[in-house]
């Protein structure tokens, strides 16, 4: 009777452990590899946006996290962050082709090319932005925002979003935008 209670008291661990992993999100934050910043008027210092703010906004999403609440808008109990391979990518981005002028579109195949970076950094589901535009003259962020298996790099779930633009300064008046779409959630 023993090692039944033992093995059923063992099948039960692994099995709560095993949904609560399935519950988890790694959120693998704002990859701008394939953005534009729309309306020079609004973007004048390429440089400064692509050498701070790209990984300041990513910064903020996590030490704000009560603010940013990934794991209520995404229906999650436990959210983990990993920003390494964003940070990457992100410092990689040629601040003298980030401003534009013309309208952008970033295709749904071309976001989704973007999570293969991202494949077998952890194990799970992961949630990436993959932003598409942070346009001034719209003043709105478009963002592709994705779902995927971390170990295979699948995409689960793919919906383009876009957020009104709201805040007092830079910084924040472009994170209000990634604020509004997060709360629509998926």
């Amino acid at each position: 009777m023993k090692k039944l209670m033992l093995s059923v008291v063992t099948v039960l661990s692994l099995t709560i452990g095993f949904a609560q992993n399935e519950n988890e999100i790694t959120w693998f934050g704002l990859d701008f590899s394939k953005a534009k910043m729309v309306g020079s008027v609004g973007f004048t210092d390429p440089s400064q946006i692509q050498s701070y703010y790209l990984d300041q906004w990513n910064s903020v999403i996590v030490a704000e996290a009560d603010k940013y609440n990934i794991a209520k808008y995404y229906k999650r109990p436990t959210v983990k962050n990993n920003l390494d391979v964003a940070k990457a990518r992100n410092s990689k981005v040629a601040a003298s082709t980030l401003v534009t002028d013309n309208t952008y579109t970033l295709s749904e195949a071309d976001a989704q090319s973007v999570v293969k970076s991202y494949k077998g950094k952890g194990t799970g589901t992961g949630l990436l932005f993959v932003v598409e535009s942070f346009s001034k003259t719209a003043e709105q962020a478009t963002v592709y925002v994705i779902l995927f298996d971390i170990a295979s790099g699948k995409v689960n779930s793919i919906k383009k979003q876009t957020g009104k633009a709201s805040g007092f300064g830079f910084r924040n008046y472009w994170l209000g935008a990634i604020t509004n779409i997060m709360k629509k959630g998926l």
